[in-house]
């Protein structure tokens, strides 16, 4: 009987052990084996990026795009809207694949929650990319990305310094607003390409007391279904996934449906006072190359 139960639990765990080569098979038969490989590696800085930035999108609450965007638009000189568009491409694929993690493993997460914010984060991020992506100027997309991060900085100080009680129930009395956070969120993601997930992540945590590890989870499903939404909308109703962008996304493929279901499994493992001390390293080192960037301009 125990054998009979470690064996199930053995090939229960394999089987994403076994699906993610039979994906980077189908990764290298979409270009060619030789045409995948050659983009790989002349997109390498965009890959290499993808490794924290999976792990931070399957793990946090912040997406992907919270490092693609900065490192993109401040490192490697990117203009804001490839960034934005390549960030809520590749999150379809990296936290779909965290998503699909949490559900086989079974890590908890607020299924009402999902359901409501989807109610609005779905029009915020169609409303976002078809109206307002081009009335903001360059400089205002990226201060808005760091106004953001230090939003999901204060929810996590704010965590570490008084402690919240968690409550993992759920009450329909919890969810009057939460359709509108979404929203928001999906404004923010169509602008930067990351929103719903912090914005959710912080109003559960914050206003609603909710545990801050079944939050992330929760936050990571919602981020991915805004992403892959926002991604059929810039391929079909704007036309802005560009070939340049679906070859960046091609190379970060294979690095995000490993980092990200990683991500999704080893921070729900760890002590959340390491998660939260990593992230706001993140935070300030992000809204540090902002600060400078803004003192540069007006100087």
């Amino acid at each position: 009987m125990l054998q009979n139960t470690i064996r199930q639990k053995i090939s229960k765990r394999s089987v994403p052990l076994l699906v993610y080569p039979c994906l980077l098979f189908c990764w290298l038969l979409s270009l060619g084996p030789d045409l995948a490989v050659s983009n790989f590696y002349q997109q390498i800085q965009i890959a290499l990026t993808m490794v924290f930035g999976s792990f931070i999108a399957g793990g946090t609450a912040l997406g992907g795009g919270a490092v693609a965007f900065p490192v993109m638009t401040k490192v490697l000189s990117v203009e804001p809207s490839t960034a934005k568009v390549f960030s809520l491409g590749i999150q379809s694929f990296g936290m779909v694949a965290a998503t699909l993690t949490i559900l086989f493993f079974k890590i908890r997460f607020y299924h009402r929650v999902v359901y409501s914010a989807l109610l609005g984060a779905i029009p915020g991020v169609i409303v976002s990319l078809t109206l307002l992506g081009d009335l903001l100027p360059r400089l205002a997309i990226k201060s808005l990305f760091s106004v953001l991060l230090i939003l999901f900085a204060v929810t996590l100080i704010k965590q570490l310094r008084v402690g919240i009680q968690s409550h993992l129930t759920e009450s329909s009395t919890d969810y009057q607003y939460i359709p509108l956070v979404g929203f928001i969120g999906g404004l923010a993601s169509g602008l930067v390409g990351s929103g719903a997930d912090i914005f959710i992540f912080a109003y559960l945590v914050l206003m609603l007391k909710k545990d801050i590890k079944v939050a992330t989870a929760t936050s990571v499903i919602i981020m991915a279904i805004t992403s892959v939404v926002g991604t059929i909308t810039n391929m079909l109703v704007l036309d802005t996934l560009t070939p340049e962008i679906q070859l960046m996304v091609h190379a970060a493929i294979p690095v995000v449906i490993l980092g990200a279901p990683l991500g999704a499994l080893v921070c729900a493992k760890l002590p959340e006072r390491g998660v939260v001390n990593m992230l706001l390293l993140l935070i300030a080192l992000e809204t540090g190359f902002t600060a400078y960037e803004c003192v540069r301009l007006y100087l």
